[in-house]
């Protein structure tokens, strides 16, 4: 099951703050996304997942259709009230808070042409502002059109001939929140991720599309921003490579990676970047991890491959169980393979697993 449109989509949410439109937008895309995945994950008996999944769905639904304020179904004629469903009422609410005017826009054209006509008034509204419905109706020659407009303050009026402009007085209401919390959405894709961290690959997803995958999970879970990069050849990797080449992905997410305002106050860009790279050496599979974080200080160097050792402060979803590094060793042995290790302090690290082809 693809789960990169979910993490993206995610984190487009950051990029659009501000921007109304692009954020409901977004949502609507996301909550499609998130509803695929729990139908998936129930005819697959992931259970958790559904869970976590039907959770997040709920969340993202109240957001979607919040609810409108009384007010505004007095203001606005009664036809055009009624015919909004709960998500434009919820979209007309957010756009008042976020300081827009309301408009009722009136206008008729001939039967013969009115589709164009029809396509061209929307694309000049669109430059200044947001459709929130159209009410059509037909009389004998012509199919006229009430369309409730939010029309961006900071904007001239769209110069419509012909047509009817009437502000609709809203002062006074209480819209519903303007701007999305991201934090209630983090909140639950946090959830979401924990369950996806340990997601069984499916038949179609490859071994770096996996450890990808988990990998973003578990940037979600610790609030760290991280950008992923595959490199190299397109291999066919055995499924043996899968555990350990993830165990590694997650371990560079939250053992090498800082946070965000730690990056910043060492002069790091925000976000940071773990490279997966593969090749074909000599006969020999090389598939190596690179982060940009921390490094592993030196003195901790010939201890990480031990057996129950782990820097992590408490057990999380991700860490502080002592089996993730000594386990990535055994397994890597067990198919004949090694695992090499380079680091520097506050550079970053590289975990090198050889195989043979």
């Amino acid at each position: 099951m693809n789960t990169d449109p979910i993490f993206t989509a995610v984190e487009q949410l950051h990029a659009t703050a501000g921007d109304g439109p692009a954020t409901r937008k977004l949502i609507d895309a996301l909550f499609r996304h998130v509803h695929n995945l729990k139908a998936n994950a129930s005819a697959n008996g992931l259970n958790d997942l559904a869970a976590a999944a039907h959770e997040f769905e709920n969340v993202l639904h109240s957001i979607r259709t919040g609810a409108a304020d009384t007010f505004l179904s007095n203001a606005i004629p009664a036809d055009v009230w009624s015919s909004l469903r709960q998500d434009q009422k919820s979209t007309l609410t957010q756009s008042l808070a976020e300081g827009a005017k309301l408009l009722l826009v009136e206008s008729s054209f001939d039967v013969a042409d009115f589709g164009r006509e029809f396509q061209r008034l929307e694309q000049t509204l669109g430059k200044t502002g947001e459709v929130i419905s159209r009410l059509p109706n037909a009389t004998p020659g012509k199919v006229n059109f009430r369309i409730l407009y939010a029309h961006r303050g900071d904007a001239d009026l769209p110069n419509i001939p012909d047509a009817q402009i009437e502000e609709i007085a809203a002062r006074g209401t209480t819209p519903a929140q303007a701007t999305t919390d991201l934090r209630v959405i983090e909140r639950a894709f946090e959830r979401l991720s924990a369950e996806l961290i340990n997601l069984p690959a499916a038949s179609d997803e490859g071994v770096l599309q996996q450890a990808m995958r988990a990998g973003r999970a578990a940037a979600a879970v610790t609030g760290k921003q991280v950008d992923f990069e595959l490199r190299g050849e397109d291999l066919l990797l055995d499924k043996t490579y899968v555990n350990p080449l993830v165990h590694l992905v997650r371990n560079a997410v939250d053992h090498g990676i800082e946070t965000s305002e730690e990056r910043l106050r060492l002069g790091k860009p925000e976000r940071g970047k773990i490279v997966i790279e593969t090749k074909m050496v000599d006969d020999q599979i090389r598939i190596t991890v690179t982060d940009d974080g921390g490094g592993i200080d030196p003195a901790l160097m010939p201890q990480i491959f031990n057996s129950g050792f782990s820097t992590a402060a408490q057990v999380s979803e991700i860490s502080g169980r002592g089996v993730g590094l000594d386990a990535v060793k055994s397994s890597i042995e067990d198919a004949g393979g090694t695992v090499r290790v380079t680091s520097e302090v506050n550079r970053g690290s590289t975990f090198e697993l050889v195989f043979p082809s």
